[in-house]
């Protein structure tokens, strides 16, 4: 049976707003444990978009998938809708008039057409006119006259590889207008840095229940803050619950929750007050973590899904908080488990969350191999990685409490 892992990397657009994906995959037949044919694994890639669904994956935005000449003239890139995907055109492919007239053909219809990487040939040239971006990496030689020889013919500049503060500082002053690269997920550190009221009353609170035994543990400490209590009544009673009748006391609410939901909720709130004024996709990856991490360990040690999901979620706190993980950490009492996760990639939780990140950053190698250490199979750790992608969608709602 032939299995695909699929990474989704976001571009974002100068003010941090995701602006498209640009997809990643690897597919390998698990009988010879052999790399997939390019045609073929092109014709698996359409299948598997299909079965886990374009809308799941492009969260309502364009997603760039790449190509193959057989993709292209057999018309397979017609299947999705123009307004979720578009094509991404590698450097290497050859370029001839079949190639040009299915582009321009595509262009018509609504497709976007990214290049990925620059060629100085007559051909080239002619693509440049149907192609609505061009993706160049950071650091390869002759970046600024490269951007210089082609920003007259292509309205879209994106930057590859863009993997910190200062990559993405150069890359704007270079011209580019949209940028690859996990950049926004490292922490820029301010020192002294003071956190919102809201924020500090969260993580005390957080602090409180991370070391409670019971409900009562936590009472006194929710119900000391107003704010906190009244967002406390308001979760509780939100249509998903689907309560006969209205809560209206914290103890009733903390009882209906318990302990285990008391810690997300709060660790989502944190998130939320914390992370306001980052780019979204920065907690959306936190998120996304969180879920993926909660569904592995209901795979084969369900009863500590609850501490996955918070590994996962804190994951990005020192990104979130502007601080360094070290004094993150220090703010709050987790778990030594998770704590370990979080400062020890060796670590057994440390090894789960470097597989997760390893599948946004589509390192296939480095997947199997923690993949396989932890005896997950790729087809269950797709279906988490697509269940993760489905219920984010679907409940980026709790970060607007």
């Amino acid at each position: 049976m032939d299995t695909f892992y699929l990474g989704r990397q976001p571009i974002l657009d100068r003010e941090y707003k995701t602006i498209a994906y640009g997809l990643v995959f690897h597919e390998w037949d698990a009988a010879t444990d052999e790399k997939i044919a390019t045609e073929k694994s092109a014709r698996l890639l359409v299948h598997g978009l299909m079965d886990i669904g374009l809308s799941q994956i492009s969260n309502n935005l364009p997603v760039y998938v790449p190509v193959t000449r057989e993709l292209l003239v057999r018309g397979a890139v017609s299947e999705f809708p123009p307004e979720l995907l578009g094509v991404s055109i590698p450097a290497d492919l050859q370029v001839d008039d079949e190639i040009l007239a299915v582009c321009a053909s595509l262009r018509q219809q609504g497709y976007p057409i990214l290049i990925k990487g620059a060629v100085d040939t007559a051909a080239y040239a002619e693509l440049l006119k149907v192609a609505s971006a061009v993706k160049l990496d950071m650091g390869v030689p002759d970046l600024s006259s490269t951007v210089k020889r082609i920003r007259p013919h292509i309205a879209g500049l994106i930057a590859g590889r863009v993997e910190t503060h200062d990559d993405f500082e150069q890359a704007m002053a270079i011209g580019f207008t949209g940028f690859q690269g996990f950049f926004f997920c490292r922490p820029q550190i301010v020192e002294g840095k003071l956190l919102p009221a809201s924020s500090l009353a969260v993580m005390q609170a957080l602090q409180q229940v991370m070391g409670a035994e019971a409900i009562s543990d936590v009472e006194g400490v929710m119900m000391r803050d107003v704010t906190l209590s009244y967002r406390l009544l308001r979760h509780i009673n939100a249509a998903a619950f689907g309560l006969r009748s209205k809560v209206e006391s914290v103890r009733q609410a903390l009882g209906l929750l318990g302990l285990s939901n008391i810690r997300q909720w709060l660790s989502l709130l944190l998130l939320a007050d914390a992370g306001k004024g980052l780019p979204a996709e920065v907690v959306r990856i936190a998120l996304q973590r969180a879920k993926m991490l909660e569904g592995i360990a209901e795979l084969n040690q369900p009863e500590r899904k609850s501490e996955y999901f918070l590994l996962g979620l804190f994951s990005l706190l020192d990104t979130i908080l502007g601080i360094s993980m070290k004094d993150a950490l220090a703010k709050l009492c987790l778990p030594e488990a998770i704590h370990q996760g979080l400062t020890e990639p060796s670590s057994s939780y440390g090894r789960l969350l470097q597989l997760v990140k390893e599948v946004e950053h589509g390192d296939w190698g480095k997947v199997d191999n923690i993949a396989r250490s932890a005896g997950i199979k790729c087809g269950d750790l797709m279906g988490v990685q697509t269940r993760a992608l489905h219920w984010v969608n679907e409940n980026s709602n709790l970060l607007a409490e």
